[in-house]
């Protein structure tokens, strides 16, 4: 993709970045013959228009080391923020939501200049699986999936449409688990995509080429300012798209040359605001959980 002049890849290990750079570079005809580089040189950053974050390591189970990721960000966002200051800053590291969050408190940027992909991936695949479920091409399929990325993911199945007809008009209970035509299949396969793959491939982590190609997209739509609607994780201030809580979570948004132009408000159902809360008590709770947030649990309060 022909999108930036000029790349740099910054790792710990200079000579790992230096040497995934040369790779890039050797195809460099074929992407308009960008700069591309490679360094341990966090400084490298200043005056970029986009840094993407994707450092982290994974735990037992292959969860997301996320005190250890933390204690990274501590280190690194400051010094991004300081070189990159008018930058937009796009987290890729698990769970994306709580790290982007914790990018926007280290940063102290704007929070429309901070966030992370999201559930682009997830609803990517939720209208992959309804495609074939319907026989269409993916790209005839209008959908979304909000909230967390990954398992908790929502869904929204009662906007589903397909050349202006909304589904549920058709199948009312679509997508629900009283749904005789067992559409929540497809919400099933979705949530064992990851692991599937994985297993599959021997690897551990989100599966990399769709995310990888997510967050060309992403940055693509914001360096060439395009306005284009993307479910990316984004700042939510309390009582907007049906939760109480101030978290980032992914939502419908307006991305530009700022980052989030606007968020869209969605018509979501009762079950789906639910669904959307708990995604939001989750974060919160994992962010309490790691020292970010001094409040009681969100379960806790409920005991």
């Amino acid at each position: 993709m022909r999108m930036a002049s000029e790349v740099c890849l910054i790792d710990k290990n200079a000579a790992r970045a230096e040497a995934e750079a040369e790779d890039i570079r050797h195809a460099g005809i074929f992407l308009g013959n960008p700069l591309v580089s490679g360094t341990a040189d966090i400084t490298m950053v200043k005056e970029s228009a986009v840094v993407v974050i994707a450092i982290g390591e994974t735990g037992p189970l292959e969860r997301p080391n996320i005190r250890h990721n933390v204690e990274i960000f501590r280190k690194i966002v400051p010094a991004i923020a300081k070189f990159a200051c008018r930058a937009v800053l796009l987290v890729v590291t698990q769970p994306i939501d709580v790290m982007s969050y914790i990018t926007w408190k280290l940063s102290k940027f704007p929070s429309n200049r901070v966030l992370g992909s999201g559930t682009l991936i997830d609803t990517l695949r939720f209208q992959y699986y309804l495609g074939q479920r319907l026989g269409l091409a993916n790209s005839s399929v209008s959908c979304m999936s909000i909230g967390a990325q990954g398992e908790t993911s929502v869904p929204v199945w009662s906007s589903v449409h397909v050349a202006g007809m909304k589904l549920r008009d058709i199948n009312p209970r679509m997508g629900e688990t009283s749904d005789p035509e067992r559409w929540y299949e497809v919400t099933n396969a979705m949530n064992e995509t990851e692991s599937k793959l994985n297993g599959e491939k021997g690897e551990n982590g989100p599966s990399s080429w769709c995310l990888g190609i997510c967050t060309a997209q992403i940055v693509d739509a914001i360096l060439r300012n395009t306005k284009v609607v993307i479910p990316v994780s984004t700042y939510i201030h309390s009582c907007i798209h049906g939760t109480d809580k101030d978290v980032y979570m992914s939502i419908p948004c307006v991305l530009g040359r700022e980052g989030v132009h606007q968020t869209v408000r969605q018509k979501l159902t009762d079950q789906e605001k639910s669904c959307v809360q708990a995604c939001a008590d989750a974060i919160r709770n994992t962010l309490r959980d790691c020292g970010i947030l001094q409040e009681s649990r969100d379960d806790d309060e409920s005991s």
